[in-house]
């Protein structure tokens, strides 16, 4: 059976807790940096990732999220590989 698999990107702005400002009811944001991740949505799969392919086992995944699809016969899966972050200035996002 023939891998479908998309590729993007997701964005997490990474910022402290809201600040209150001298203004009554004004909050400030503390933000640093960004983490762009690019990520792997697989649609239909019949592979699993193993344990050495994440983070602290020698590879770049963070996270993988499957399910298994109600095909007859079969072991097919869908699901989400998330890799290992890039940080950036979120200003620099476009």
């Amino acid at each position: 059976m023939p891998e479908l698999v998309y590729r993007g990107q997701t964005y997490r702005l990474r910022a402290g807790t809201p600040m209150p400002t001298s203004r009554a009811g004004e909050f400030v944001l503390h933000t640093f940096m960004a983490e762009l991740s690019d990520i792997d949505i697989y649609a239909c799969t019949e592979n699993l990732p193993s344990s050495s392919q994440f983070r602290g086992q020698g590879g770049t995944f963070m996270s993988a999220n499957f399910s298994r699809l109600n095909v007859k016969g079969g072991n097919i899966f869908s699901g989400k590989i998330v890799h290992a972050p890039q940080y950036v200035d979120e200003d620099t996002i476009v």
